[in-house]
């Protein structure tokens, strides 16, 4: 029934560098709306961006991306750090009440021998699920996400700010 694995259609080429638009930091142009690059941005403020995942591992893979242009953790100033984590909780909070995941994924690849394919620094949020494993992820060895990401980001966006109001970073 199928071949030795299933395709992401799009991953490769862009993984490869084919797929990717011609700007300085793709996380920047989304940033700024750039009309060059695809945007799934759900939220934004002075201090950070939050934005879909464009491949995502499940429904609702977000990453949280500070606004000033930096590539290393340590470079951070403290109240990035603190809006940062902040929002992961208001995300947290907001997951559970969409989709309620068992458990998630909070990570962070700096620099390219550590995975990092974009030079800006980020947080990729992922939302996990006790039946994630289907028949696809078995047969096909590929992930099967079961929600689209145009609905996602409908779900998400009607709700954030209920989440992630000014308060809410601020009160902790």
């Amino acid at each position: 029934m199928f071949q030795k694995w299933l395709r992401a259609i799009g991953k490769l080429e862009y993984v490869q560098g084919k797929a990717r638009p011609k700007v300085a930091c793709i996380l920047c142009a989304i940033r700024d709306d750039d009309d060059r690059v695809k945007s799934l941005k759900v939220y934004q403020d002075k201090l950070i961006f939050i934005v879909l995942n464009l491949y995502p591992y499940n429904p609702a893979h977000m990453m949280v991306i500070p606004a000033r242009h930096v590539t290393k953790f340590l470079d951070l100033t403290r109240e990035e750090i603190h809006h940062c984590f902040r929002a992961v909780q208001g995300l947290q909070l907001l997951l559970n009440d969409l989709y309620s995941p068992q458990g998630y994924n909070l990570g962070m690849n700096q620099g390219k021998c550590a995975g990092a394919s974009i030079d800006h620094l980020h947080f990729h949020f992922v939302p996990r699920y006790k039946s994630e494993l289907g028949y696809i992820d078995i047969i096909g060895k590929a992930r099967v996400v079961p929600e689209g990401l145009e609905n996602v980001k409908k779900k998400v966006e009607s709700k954030i700010h209920d989440y992630l109001t000014p308060e809410f970073f601020t009160n902790f």
